[in-house]
């Protein structure tokens, strides 16, 4: 009677889930504890859509220890993962698909981990592996279209997918086999067909989560409200004077792992990746009520920061956390390290909201998946930028243009390095060759030399771009 009450409650977080309703899936998973590794699992893929890192790497230790069987193993696999234990990672997934070559999810696995090792040629075996034996991953095809740039040769790969679609019922593998779709027409030249493809993705995303504008620009008033020139003059004094912490900020897909590439090429400088370390301190600032408070909140937020940067490489001067969505942040992190270099990725706005239009992002409230939607928060994003652009001390939040960046890659990367305080090193006009794990949707680009080919590339989708078209620049 037990296990079928356990499994009763797994199922129901399981039907929460494909509906949306994390907040409720996630308690019923919480409720369930101990008593069922699939849902301490479920719960720990949850918790890190979340950002909430040291949460998620629990719950999948607990469901690994719910036995041997490849799931479970699996479990730990991505334990490892989480703590950026890669090659750990990569090696416990060997064997697993070694154990159990049947298992698509294994393979599918082994082949992100190959992904972010910069390895595609492996990464492609390992998803059409996976693909062979459960065609119906929205995210496997995901995967592997975006793992190179597709040809006229590739026509029969499209026709697999378009079969696939057929048979696919799960809402989320559909919104990811749309985005596959698309970026292929795209790859071959078929605009148009591409465009169709991204909003049926976006429409299935949509219905999953439905994005609360109201909600949103609410929390950018309280920002706003809340880090006002009085409110940092107060503090101005305190902080840590440490310059290890370097933050990549920005909308996604406007250039912040190219240019953490491009900076972590520099002997003396880390890219971690993007860190959860700041969302899960969203609230800080409102708990503390007192000078005291203040204090004691910046002293603990910093040598929790420090000790993770400095377990990422204790050698680097500067690590780099590129989690773009720090832009919401940038007033706490400013309180904590006064003396850190917050750098501000801005890219043409059109070209931004179309690679977002065009890319997977887990549903959720807090971003948009319709253009309609896209629009709106591009331009909260840009009220809120703004103002920390306003309130910070000069040469703290610092605009780094994409489009320039990709003009003279040396006279920008030059100019960063030295607001960073180090000398300069040739190694970051080689971005492609820096060998670091990168776990980004922009894993396979960022291993490409500099080039200019998504520059304006609004310009081949605009009689298609419907809502967004009012972020087109106005011509004059």
């Amino acid at each position: 009677m037990e296990r079928d009450r356990v499994t009763a409650n797994v199922r129901r977080g399981l039907a929460l889930e494909r509906q949306g309703r994390i907040d409720e899936a996630i308690a019923v998973y919480q409720f369930l504890g101990g008593a069922s590794a699939d849902a301490q699992s479920r719960l720990g893929h949850l918790l890190l859509g979340r950002g909430q890192r040291q949460e998620a790497i629990a719950a999948f230790r607990a469901a690994a220890a719910g036995g041997s069987a490849t799931e479970r193993r699996m479990d730990g696999v991505r334990a490892l993962h989480t703590e950026n234990r890669l090659a750990e990672a990569q090696a416990a997934l060997h064997g697993i698909v070694a154990d159990d070559p049947r298992s698509a999810d294994a393979w599918w696995m082994l082949a992100n981990a190959l992904t972010q090792a910069g390895d595609f040629d492996g990464a492609a075996v390992g998803l059409e592996k996976s693909l062979a034996i459960n065609p119906n991953q929205g995210g496997a095809w995901y995967d592997l279209v975006r793992s190179r740039r597709l040809t006229e040769a590739d026509r029969p790969l499209i026709a697999r997918m378009q079969a696939a679609g057929r048979a696919i019922t799960v809402r989320l593998d559909l919104v990811m086999l749309h985005l596959a779709l698309g970026k292929a027409f795209d790859d071959l030249g078929d605009p148009e067909r591409a465009m169709r493809s991204f909003a049926e993705s976006n429409r299935i995303k949509a219905s999953l989560a439905r994005f609360d504008r109201p909600r949103f620009s609410a929390h950018i008033d309280a920002l706003i409200a809340r880090f006002t020139p009085g409110f940092l003059a107060d503090h101005a004094r305190g902080g840590d004077p440490s310059r290890l912490p370097v933050l990549i900020v920005g909308l996604p897909r406007s250039g912040t792992t190219l240019l953490e590439q491009i900076l972590s090429s520099h002997p003396a400088v880390a890219g971690a990746g993007e860190l959860a370390f700041w969302l899960e301190r969203d609230g800080l600032v409102a708990s503390a009520s007192t000078p005291a408070g203040m204090a004691d909140l910046r002293a603990r937020t910093a040598r929790a920061a420090l000790d993770q940067l400095r377990a990422i490489d204790p050698q680097a001067a500067r690590v780099i956390d590129k989690n773009p969505f720090n832009f919401l942040r940038a007033g706490l992190i400013h309180l904590v390290f006064p003396g850190a270099v917050i750098l501000h990725c801005r890219r043409q706005a059109i070209d931004t909201c179309l690679s977002i239009s065009s890319t997977y992002f887990a549903p959720r409230w807090d971003f948009p998946a319709t253009p309609a939607d896209l629009v709106f928060y591009q331009r909260e994003y840009v009220r809120l930028t703004d103002h920390w652009r306003a309130v910070l001390p000069p040469g703290r939040f610092i605009d780094v243009a994409y489009e320039a960046l990709i003009a003279d890659p040396e006279a920008v990367s030059r100019d960063l390095v030295a607001k960073l305080g180090l000398p300069w090193d040739a190694a970051c006009l080689k971005p492609e060759r820096n060998t670091r794990a990168v776990k980004t949707l922009s894993s396979w680009q960022v291993r490409q030399p500099i080039h200019s080919g998504a520059l304006d590339r609004w310009r081949r989708y605009e009689p298609w771009l419907g809502d967004l078209a009012e972020l087109l620049p106005e011509r004059g």
